[in-house]
């Protein structure tokens, strides 16, 4: 799971200065129970209308009382809470390739924070400018492409725009506060797998000898999107993956370095997950009711890489 919510910038403009209040002590709260940061598209100072036809800048000046102007100056310094953009890092690029043509509200496309609240699991924010914003779900629809047949499904999502909405997700954080607890590291990994994968994910022995070598970054998203496939929180079509194409499906080399110990026996991996930062993927297998992982790491040779 990840340790930050997700700005909604259709929320935008708001109606009066008074709703940076509430949408403060949202944030303050999100705090309290574990999300101490809030991504977004643009740092908030960018926003061209914060009120509507005025920027931040130009509110900012024309703000006479200070307590205001202190609680906003705070807001963009990260002392209520820490403000990353954007809402993809240039780390993460390849979770662009979720975005597109995938995610809609009120049937227009979406790439925002709506979507992207779907993308981490997490919870979406919005200042509460509109009655629309006054509740803890918002629905959207999501596009698969499967077969070359185009679907829409209807999802629900986790929103707040007060902190009323908030004691609607008592289990996201209850579940985040577990994640927290498990403190799973490189160095205590294998020997704690049964403990953190009693169900549905199987590692191969090979991966025994990758974890210590994996970047610290990749292992922690890595593990993240295992633990969500795990406790049922995702599903493996969630995420982007792709098997391999007939060049390497035809490489005896290619094939072999695909290989992983499923049962005792040698398998050839095909499928893998994208959604890791720098090009990073996740060899798994499904068989039975069994998710097998062979390989996190590094692109695998290709042809082409």
């Amino acid at each position: 799971m990840v340790n930050f919510s997700v700005f909604n910038e259709l929320s935008l403009p708001i109606n009066n200065i008074k709703e940076f209040d509430n949408f403060f002590q949202v944030l303050q709260k999100l705090r309290d129970l574990g999300l101490e940061k809030i991504r977004m598209d643009r740092r908030f100072t960018e926003y061209p209308d914060i009120l509507p036809n005025i920027t931040f800048q130009q509110l900012l000046g024309q703000i006479t009382d200070r307590t205001q102007q202190r609680k906003l100056k705070s807001f963009i310094n990260n002392s209520i809470t820490v403000i990353e953009t954007p809402l993809i890092k240039k780390e993460e690029i390849e979770q662009e390739e979720l975005l597109a043509n995938e995610y809609f509200y009120n049937d227009e496309s979406n790439s925002g924070g709506l979507a992207c609240s779907d993308i981490w699991n997490t919870i979406v924010v919005s200042f509460l400018s509109n009655e629309q914003w006054n509740s803890p779900y918002i629905q959207l629809q999501k596009q698969t492409i499967t077969n070359d047949s185009i679907n829409k499904i209807d999802i629900n999502i986790r929103h707040t725009a007060n902190t009323e909405h908030l004691e609607s997700h008592q289990d996201f954080f209850d579940d985040l506060e577990v994640e927290k607890r498990l403190n799973i590291t490189q160095e205590n990994f294998w020997d704690r797998i049964d403990e953190l994968f009693p169900n549905k994910i199987v590692f191969c022995k090979e991966f025994e000898k990758q974890i210590k070598m994996l970047d610290k970054t990749i292992f922690q998203q890595a593990i993240s999107i295992l633990r969500d496939i795990e406790t049922d929180k995702k599903l493996i079509t969630n995420y982007k993956y792709s098997g391999e194409d007939e060049t390497v499906k035809t490489n005896p080399k290619m094939i072999a370095q695909r290989k992983f110990t499923v049962d005792g026996k040698k398998i050839f991996f095909e499928n893998h997950i994208k959604s890791l930062s720098n090009a990073n993927r996740i060899y798994f297998l499904e068989k039975e009711d069994k998710i097998y992982i062979g390989y996190i790491g590094k692109h695998l040779p290709t042809k082409k890489f």
